[in-house]
């Protein structure tokens, strides 16, 4: 979630602590995220000056959101464990956030090193998609809505604004960030690739089969052991006769755990 000023900071012991601070924030006309951390979880309440809360709650790296979130919310504050953190974004921002709360999370700490964000832009509104995507810099956010216009929303901790999609697009694609793609319910559509399809990859040495298998499933050690540096996604399909729907989320999960060593660009693509 992005980061702003911070207005409250508290420890909380027990439910009536949580109520106490969000009245406390509305009558302020607070708009913003109330920050929980306790126990091994976290979680993200959406404030909109007068309206209900939304959240979020992630523990063990699984996400809920909505109703569920709110208990899992409730039963750690309950239990004593809540260290809460008030913190202020621009109004236009909050409201995007509560939308994305009812939405769900697909793809995850995508870098912008292996996707081709113009490219995934223009693939996803092809497809018809709805939701939202993210990308995640050194202190600044752009939020994506589709199908969404001209427009963007890009916010640098100190204020959030409406920028031309495009022009936004061509000067963060070649910053160092990471990418979420939240899709609405019911509306994840067909499945779509995100790598760059032009790269090769190289396992790091090493890595433990139990863990791998553990982490990836049976496929995860065969594909590992083809990744010698000299095949593209559409080889290592080809050589395990698996379709890219089979073998991209592994080679995106070998990313995200860094076990991929590095990748090498083998030829330049137009987007």
């Amino acid at each position: 979630m992005p980061t702003g000023r911070v207005r409250d900071r508290r420890t909380l012991t027990s439910v009536l602590g949580l109520h106490e601070l969000l009245a406390y924030l509305r009558k302020r006309t607070f708009w913003g995220l109330v920050c929980l951390r306790g126990g091994d979880g976290e979680a993200a309440l959406l404030v909109e000056a007068g309206d209900p809360v939304s959240a979020l709650f992630e523990a063990g790296g699984t996400l809920v959101r909505g109703q569920e979130a709110l208990r899992h919310v409730l039963r750690m504050v309950d239990g004593g464990l809540g260290e809460a953190e008030a913190v202020e974004l621009p109004q236009p921002l909050v409201s995007l956030l509560r939308q994305m709360a009812d939405a769900e999370l697909v793809h995850r700490d995508l870098s912008t090193e292996f996707i081709r964000l113009p490219s995934l832009h223009d693939r996803l509104l092809r497809e018809g998609f709805r939701g939202v995507v993210v990308v995640r810099g050194t202190g600044w956010w752009a939020f994506l809505p589709f199908p969404g216009g001209a427009q963007a929303l890009y916010y640098d901790r100190e204020a959030a604004g409406e920028r031309e999609r495009h022009a936004l697009l061509s000067e963060i694609a070649s910053l160092p960030a990471e990418i979420d793609v939240w899709a609405r319910p019911g509306e994840r559509g067909s499945a779509w690739a995100s790598l760059r399809g032009d790269e090769v990859f190289l396992a790091s040495p090493g890595l433990d089969p139990a863990e791998l298998t553990a982490a990836a499933g049976p496929l995860g050690p065969e594909i590992v052991r083809l990744l010698d540096g000299t095949l593209n996604l559409v080889q290592v399909c080809e050589a395990l006769g698996q379709p890219p729907a089979a073998v991209e989320p592994i080679l995106l999960l070998l990313q995200r755990r860094r076990w991929i060593y590095r990748y090498i660009r083998r030829r330049r693509s137009e987007a």
